[in-house]
């Protein structure tokens, strides 16, 4: 039987009908963005805004269904641009046929987001139109030019990332310091006219918000906890610099800005890649070396003042203590928390309350070792009473002779004043510099070629051993300085007290200022240990 022979005929679009089928419009979105805020920019972003809307309009195969943009956005990473993440949506909701682009750089700056998004978006069927590169994606070739251009949109904001990051070393170097002063207490910016005429700004001290910072650190100084400051100042209605309510968190912050003492400490935190969200804050890499500045801004507290709060601080984490984990918050809630000291075991003791038969509610001080374990510590409960008793006998039997307890208490603080290694330390200091600056001449005279590569190695050797052992004494003796400083301020401080007159025996600040330590002996014998140097047992 013989096979009948293929044939192909076109089919004329009139048998489908008489009538020919309507179009049906493309439905486009176009999507503009602008890194900055400045009105350059602004303008920049209205005209991206304007030309589409122009451009869709003009075009009656075109219909206008999403306007997407964001304002003041970087490039570089997709994840805080809402409106462009709101337009992927809509693309991937089947709402769009094309988008339209100003560049590829404004799609965005990483090749991976680029091609990510334009694979994804190729895969539904979307095309995206770059208008300065007259690139379609889903035309043939789009796919080689819209991985190149990308690749030069990426190299693009590494180079601006990389000028950024010079002029902030350079700023660095030169010892410029940066206050955020719109979110900091503390300070204000105003411009002035410079010596060559030139306008300029410098930071200046608000002294009602200086006031706050002065306040912080002496509260903490004097025992206050981060959250009685707190509590207190906002209680009177004293804000922070945006208007919100202080935090133990916000405080402990104020607490260890050293911008505070008019110095400053640069290059905290870096960016590891231009890419990258996250910035590092490991400031010793060798890379990213830290920078420290003097004399940068006005001071707003003393240098003392911020090293005796950093010894506090630490002196802090020290008396921590829970009974079930030996671990837990300072606190300086009760006049006698964090002084009392158990002579049996070494422990600190906490509060808690006893209720005796009748009813009567007794605030008792325990050994945490104690009550964890009675077998590791044998220290008996001591009525909260008893121990204030105490407290105001020793206190009557330290102000005997107040006039001789006082001339004692000025030579003690003479003592230390002249103890404090300053002069030392400034003279290491200086010596640390000296040293520094002969590697740098060092290092140009090798650059010049005026010295040999053996003589080079063997002086940098040198110098550099030096300077270790240098900055090592350097350190003993600030530690050494500051300890002094604080034995100052302590015998300052009860020196203060003692020139106000009588003593109020129940005020927990006052009894701070006075005790270091009560060591708990036994259970009818406690010694107060004052910060004059005086130690007083009393029977309980």
């Amino acid at each position: 039987m013989e096979t009948a022979k293929r044939v192909v005929r076109e089919i004329p679009a009139l048998y489908f009908g008489a009538i020919k089928p309507e179009v049906k419009k493309q439905r486009l979105g176009y999507y503009a963005r602008v890194s900055t805020l400045n009105d350059e920019q602004e303008d920049s972003y209205k005209n991206q805004k304007e030309y589409f809307s122009r451009f869709i309009n003009s075009r009656p195969d075109w219909e206008l269904v999403g306007e997407y943009s964001d304002w003041g956005i970087s490039g570089t990473k997709t994840e805080g641009r809402k409106d462009f993440n709101r337009m992927i949506e809509d693309c991937r909701a089947g709402k769009i046929d094309r988008i339209l682009v100003k560049s590829v750089s404004r799609f965005a700056r990483n090749t991976v987001d680029t091609l990510k998004y334009v694979r994804e978006l190729k895969e539904l069927g979307i095309s995206v139109w770059f208008d300065n590169e007259g690139i379609d994606t889903l035309t043939t070739g789009g796919d080689i030019l819209i991985t190149i251009l990308a690749a030069m949109a990426e190299q693009e904001s590494r180079t601006m990332s990389t000028n950024i990051t010079w002029a902030y070393g350079k700023r660095f170097k030169d010892g410029k310091v940066l206050i955020n002063y719109r979110h900091v207490l503390g300070w204000d910016k105003e411009e002035f006219i410079n010596e060559d005429g030139i306008k300029d700004s410098r930071y200046v001290i608000v002294e009602s918000e200086a006031e706050i910072i002065r306040r912080i650190f002496k509260e903490y100084a004097s025992g206050r906890t981060l959250k009685q400051i707190s509590d207190d100042l906002n209680s009177e209605g004293k804000f922070t610099k945006t208007g919100k309510e202080w935090r133990p968190t916000s405080i402990d912050n104020v607490l260890t800005n050293e911008k505070y003492t008019g110095n400053a400490i640069l290059g905290k935190t870096y960016k590891v890649d231009v890419l990258s969200p996250r910035r590092k804050n490991d400031g010793h890499d060798k890379n990213h070396p830290l920078l420290y500045v003097e004399n940068s801004h006005p001071a707003i507290i003393t240098q003392t003042l911020f090293d005796i709060v950093a010894a506090e601080r630490k002196r802090r984490i020290g008396l921590r203590c829970s009974v079930n984990t030996g671990a837990g918050k300072y606190s300086s809630r009760y006049g006698l928390s964090g002084l009392l000291i158990c002579g049996d075991c070494g422990g600190k003791f906490r509060r808690f309350g006893r209720s005796l038969a009748s009813g009567e509610y007794v605030p008792t001080w325990v050994c945490v070792n104690h009550q964890k374990d009675r077998t590791k510590c044998e220290m008996k409960p001591l009525k909260e009473i008893d121990i204030y008793d105490g407290y105001r006998r020793a206190v009557n039997e330290l102000l005997g002779d107040t006039k001789e307890l006082m001339t004692i208490i000025k030579n003690n603080i003479e003592e230390e004043f002249k103890a404090s290694p300053k002069v030392e330390l400034e003279e290491t200091t200086e010596a640390i510099h000296k040293k520094q600056e002969q590697i740098i001449r060092l290092f140009r005279q090798k650059r010049n070629s005026e010295i040999d590569d053996d003589y080079y190695t063997n002086e940098y050797a040198r110098l550099s051993k030096e300077i270790i052992e240098l900055q090592a004494e350097e350190e003993r003796l600030k530690d050494l300085t500051t300890k002094a400083a604080i034995e100052e301020q302590r015998l300052s401080d009860i020196l203060a007290i003692l020139d106000n007159g009588e003593i109020q025996h129940m005020d927990n600040d006052i009894m701070r200022k006075l005790i270091e330590a009560i060591r708990v002996i036994d259970k009818h014998t406690i010694e107060f240990q004052f910060k004059c140097g005086v130690n007083i047992a009393e029977r309980i």
